[in-house]
């Protein structure tokens, strides 16, 4: 393998854990872009690019669907190219590197950097060095969730080979972020392999003890007071979640309601608003210009209209699946589908374990996350699309 090769490759990866990385010189410049669009132009320079034809139809659709929206919506057609264009890059780029380095090389790199930045991550924990706050940890990471999701295929990859060392880790590292996302996506991967009736019969003992205890834990903790920094953060959300459940369907909500919930509700309330009013969707980026029109509608905590909180994630919604809903309408509905086809179909066999990994960091993506094209979203996507780990022009 020539130095050129080597260098797209261990840049490419590196890539996905630089969303922290940016300056500032009349906007924002990520880290991220200047990778991918250098090395972009090197491999459009030393190989053949190429588009798959699915790639095609699928930016075709959003295009059309998109263009469509905002004749109708008359909302601003900037949003829709930005999207456009950073969706087709980063996917087109990433096709391209799987189809000339396979899976299993561009993985593996992977696996390296996710191990020595878990070490790293601790070191700066405990020095306090670029933390996102003196009890949780986010490594080189702008949060500790986004932190924990891309560690997330590692954790369950280095489980199914018996990595054990490597597991225990990453697994620390994720818990000392006190991510709910983190904990959803260990949760995840303890207990979808035991789905099999065969893994069930052998490790459903495993599976009671873990439920009984967490289930436990949470009823002796649950009437205790509410601390932001000692608190355990799940049970904390959990309880702060439940209160203010009804705020998805009224916009209106309890003074003391956390921010994290409060994230999450208030979005998941304008994304409801705009599926009744919009059902085929408002158009792929137009979720920022369609939430300024219900915001009127809700009823924020004081405390966090006076922080200039009560926007937060208008540009995302807080969730993939809640921004694809806004976006996409009922069409978002047919993506949501076929990944749990594909899911389901993954997980019958006990191959491909690079593509299961992948689907918890997918799972939690929807989840919490709502960028359209973060650094890692599109190496791990397709991945998952994939039939062959040599050849993506097989998929």
């Amino acid at each position: 393998m020539s130095l050129l090769d080597k260098y797209l490759i261990y840049s490419s990866i590196f890539a996905l854990f630089t969303e922290a990385f940016f300056f500032h010189f009349v906007i924002d410049i990520k880290l991220y872009y200047v990778i991918l669009l250098s090395n972009f132009f090197i491999l459009a320079s030393t190989k053949k690019i190429t588009i798959h034809k699915n790639l095609i139809f699928i930016i075709g659709f959003f295009l059309i669907h998109g263009a469509i929206s905002y004749l109708l919506l008359l909302s601003p057609i900037q949003l829709l190219i930005a999207q456009i264009l950073g969706i087709s890059l980063s996917s087109i780029y990433y096709h391209n590197l799987l189809k000339f380095f396979s899976v299993k090389k561009l993985f593996a790199v992977y696996l390296d950097f996710s191990f020595y930045i878990a070490i790293i991550s601790i070191l700066t924990f405990y020095l306090n060095i670029n933390s996102f706050s003196e009890f949780r940890l986010n490594g080189i990471m702008q949060e500790p969730a986004h932190y924990a999701a891309i560690m997330l295929p590692a954790t369950y990859y280095f489980l199914r080979n018996k990595k054990y060392l490597r597991l225990f880790i990453l697994v620390i590292t994720i818990f000392l972020s006190k991510s709910s996302i983190g904990f959803i996506g260990l949760g995840l991967i303890v207990i979808l392999p035991l789905i099999k009736v065969k893994h069930f019969l052998k490790y459903s003992w495993l599976v009671i003890l873990l439920l009984s205890c967490s289930v436990f834990y949470i009823s002796t903790v649950w009437n205790e007071a509410i601390d932001e920094n000692t608190s355990n953060p799940f049970v904390r959300k959990l309880k702060e979640t439940n209160k203010s459940l009804s705020a998805v369907f009224t916009g209106k909500f309890e003074k003391n309601t956390n921010l994290s919930s409060y994230a999450f509700l208030s979005n998941a309330f304008i994304v409801r608003e705009i599926f009744l009013d919009k059902p085929l969707g408002a158009g792929l980026g137009s979720y920022r210009h369609e939430y300024e029109k219900y915001f009127s509608k809700m009823t924020p905590p004081p405390y966090l209209i006076s922080l200039n909180f009560s926007k937060i994630n208008k540009t995302d919604a807080n969730s993939l699946f809640l921004r694809m809903i806004a976006d996409l309408g009922i069409f978002s509905f047919l993506f949501f589908t076929y990944f749990i086809y594909r899911s389901f179909k993954l997980f019958k066999s006990d191959k491909k374990i690079e593509q299961q990994s992948v689907f918890f960091y997918l799972t939690l993506k929807l989840i919490r996350e709502g960028h359209y094209f973060p650094p890692e979203f599109y190496f791990f996507l397709l991945i998952f699309l994939k039939n062959s780990n040599e050849d993506i022009t097989c998929s």
